[in-house]
Order: C-alpha cells, then sequence, then structure tokens
C-alpha cells in the first residue's frame, strides 16, 4: 500500500495529524480478497497494523498522542462514545460508526444524507468524507480512488459535489464537543502550525485561505478555552445559537398538565469548559439577563423563558446571591419573571460546572404551550443564554415524554 508520514508539508501536517483515525475511508491493500473501504481504524487482517494506524498509530492503547490530544483539546473527556462503539476503550473503532452514530467520520467527514452498505450497521445514517479523500489525493495517496469511485461500494454515481468548508460536520456541535465551526483553524489546530483541517480539499484551510469561509472570531489561545470563539446574541433565534458550552449530561422537564400547577426543570451538568464565575455575568451589583431557549426536534422554536432580575430585590433580599468565587444563585417567591423560583449557577474546571433552572406557574406568570409545541418530538436543544454574551446548552436525544403535557428528555 502506498504510505505517507504526516510531514509533508505545512498544511498535510494538520490535516494528516489531526485526521487520526482516517476517515478518507482508505480503499483497503491490494491482498484483500473483497474491495471495502476501511471501515474500522485497525481492520486486523491479514495482521494487526492494517487501516488507518498503518499511518496515524497515535491512538493506539489509548494512551497516544493523538488519543490524548483529542480528548484534551476537544472536549472529548466524557465523549468517548464520539469514536468508540459503547464507552472509552471499546472496540472495534469504526470509521463511520459508533455510539454517538458517526464515528471519526463525525469530525472527517460530511453528512451527505448516505447510509452505510456495510453489516451490522447497513442503512444507518453515516458520514462521508469526499474532502478528505481528495487532499489524500492531493498528496500523492492514490489507494482511496483505486476502490472509492461512482457507484461502488453504495456510494452514489455521480459523487456529490464537496461539501464547501464552512458546512459543519456532524460532531461540530456543543453537545458532542467544544467544535463549532470547520472555518476556525483556532479551534482545529494542535499541533506546530496555525493551520486547521481542509475539510473541502480544495488545497486551502480555514479562513481567510478558503474562499468559502467568512471571518471568524480568533481569540487568545487558552489551554482550555472558557468561553466560545463566537459570541450568540441575547435573544432565542430561529434556530439554536451556535458556540454554545456544551452540558456533558442534561435534563429539561417541562410539565403542563394542570392549570396553575406548570412545571420547568432545566438541568446542565457536567460543563465542556472550564468556567469562571464571571463567564455567568454579574446579577449581583451588574444587570445581567437571562433567557432558556427550547427547540423541537426540527430545531424550531418551542419554549423561551427570560429572567432580566439583575440588580433586582425579591420580597425583602437580593433576587441574587454569589455563590463564593464560583458564582450565583437566584430565587424570587413571587415567580414574577417568566415564573422562574430558582437558579444556579456554577462554574468550576472542565467538567464540573452546573447550571439548575427551576420554574412554576404559581402566579400565572410563566410562559405556558411549551410542552405542546413539543408534542411527539424525538430530541430537543435547550440552552441558557446570559445578556453579556455568554451561552450554555445541550441537545437531547433521549425523550422519554413527549404527549403535549409532559416533556421530558435526557442528554446528549
Amino acid at each position: 500500500m502506498t504510505r505517507f508520514r504526516p510531514r509533508l508539508g505545512k498544511l498535510l501536517t494538520t490535516v494528516v495529524l489531526q485526521v487520526g483515525c482516517a476517515v478518507a475511508l482508505l480503499c483497503v491493500t491490494p491482498w484483500a480478497p473483497n474491495a471495502y473501504a476501511y471501515p474500522m481504524y485497525d481492520n486486523g487482517s491479514p495482521s494487526p497494523g492494517a487501516g488507518c494506524v498503518d499511518c496515524h498509530n497515535e491512538f493506539q492503547s489509548g494512551t497516544g498522542a493523538l488519543h490524548q490530544k483529542h480528548k484534551e483539546m476537544f472536549g472529548l473527556q466524557t465523549h468517548c462514545n464520539n469514536c468508540h462503539p459503547s464507552g472509552g476503550g471499546s472496540t472495534p473503532v469504526y470509521t463511520f460508526w459508533s455510539g454517538n452514530g458517526f464515528g471519526c467520520a463525525g469530525c472527517h467527514g460530511r453528512d451527505y444524507g448516505q447510509t452505510s452498505q456495510t453489516a451490522p450497521h447497513s442503512g444507518q445514517p453515516k458520514a462521508t468524507a469526499y474532502g478528505l479523500r481528495q487532499v489524500h489525493a492531493n498528496h500523492g495517496v492514490t489507494v482511496c480512488a483505486s476502490c472509492h469511485v461512482p457507484g461502488a461500494l453504495g456510494s452514489p454515481n455521480p459523487f456529490p459535489p464537496v461539501l464547501p468548508e464552512n458546512v459543519a460536520p456532524p460532531y461540530y456541535n456543543p453537545a458532542f464537543s467544544n467544535l463549532t465551526n470547520p472555518c476556525s483553524s483556532f479551534q482545529e489546530d494542535f499541533d506546530a502550525d496555525s493551520l486547521g483541517l481542509d475539510n473541502d480539499g480544495n488545497g486551502f484551510a480555514d479562513y481567510p485561505a478558503d474562499i468559502n469561509c467568512p471571518p471568524v472570531d480568533t481569540p487568545t489561545p487558552t489551554a482550555t478555552p472558557t468561553a466560545a470563539p463566537t459570541s450568540p446574541p441575547f435573544d432565542c433565534g430561529s434556530a439554536p445559537a451556535g458556540g454554545c458550552i456544551a452540558a456533558g449530561k442534561a435534563v429539561l422537564l417541562v410539565k403542563e398538565k394542570k392549570p396553575g400547577k406548570e412545571k420547568l426543570k432545566v438541568v446542565l451538568k457536567k460543563l465542556q469548559a472550564a468556567v469562571a464565575q464571571s463567564d455567568f455575568g454579574d446579577p449581583v451589583v451588574g444587570t445581567t439577563a437571562y433567557k432558556v431557549c427550547i427547540y423541537d426536534d426540527a430545531d424550531q422554536p418551542s419554549g423561551e423563558y427570560t429572567v432580566a432580575q439583575g440588580g433586582a430585590i425579591c420580597g425583602d433580599l437580593s433576587c441574587w446571591r454569589t455563590v463564593s468565587s464560583k458564582g450565583y444563585k437566584y430565587l424570587d417567591k413571587s415567580t414574577s419573571a417568566d415564573g422562574i423560583l430558582k437558579i444556579k449557577l456554577l462554574g468550576k474546571s472542565f467538567g464540573k460546572g452546573k447550571i439548575v433552572i427551576v420554574g412554576k406557574n404559581a402566579t400565572s406568570t410563566m410562559p405556558l404551550g411549551v410542552a405542546a409545541a413539543l408534542q411527539g418530538s424525538t430530541s430537543a436543544t435547550v440552552q441558557v443564554l446570559t445578556s453579556d454574551a455568554s451561552c450554555f446548552g445541550a441537545s437531547l436525544g433521549r425523550v422519554k415524554k413527549a404527549d403535549g403535557a409532559l416533556f421530558k428528555a435526557l442528554g446528549p
């Protein structure tokens, strides 16, 4: 098999080093009895070391440099199912399938609406890396084209046009990683140069080199980013905001069974970034306001709750108080702000932060119809936005109830 190493120039260094499990889905070597793409990081046949591992071997044993960097730099410590079939250490590691659905292709491929042709995952949705195949071809790796031809191995004929750089791979989503912008080299880069991935294979990586990329914000690099590289506006938009800090675990409960007894509960735990108290704004001596935004499985707005009580008095006391140097607590027994009774905002190190919001319709101030808007939804998104341009959220893929009067979902 034609081999290449990830030091063939600056672009190739970035692309190939970060590929890890090379979702170009390289063709098998000539000895293979059946011409199939590499379905696994290490196919292990006829001997160990065949597959992506042949050129990208720094994932082995879970201690390799690429494995560690992917976990640390992209916020994957609690997202082992992005690549593994059932949690950290489980094998085989497929290039196109995992516990979360897309395997390595979740970051190194795009969603072209295709399904797997390989048992036991036949018919399941998958991402495909047409752009990454082109990157390999641009640097002399010819085995891809020997098997990946239009009409072969389940591929369409002709191949679809390669999606441009600004189209995000499936895992560029706060529910799966801290990656949100495929045009940002700052987000994607972790090696010696300053380039990210060339997702569309046109020879140019990210803004400003790639003409398909709009301008992006480039914050000062930190070991563990404490804020998203883009600043969402303070409103519940027509679709979920991008760039939110993701929760490792989340709960959304909207109960509207009995008039006057409606309830809301939002829990965002294990925030996937180091969060400081200042990331929540300052509602004690400042005027920071907060919104809870809820979207259905089609990313359509389904509910909005606003707490604009920064610096306000609830009863005889301040509505807000500080929690040490970690965050803030809110209590309003009158539930005058959209029915919200309690809020807890706690910032800590990576994976430790938490947001809890509880509401009840005791004084008929809570927005209604949210459970009805979510009726039948198979997933949902909940986000907490601050007027100081911070955003926290989660995608909730495990819906327990969605009957129009009660909606309960867990995530991710």
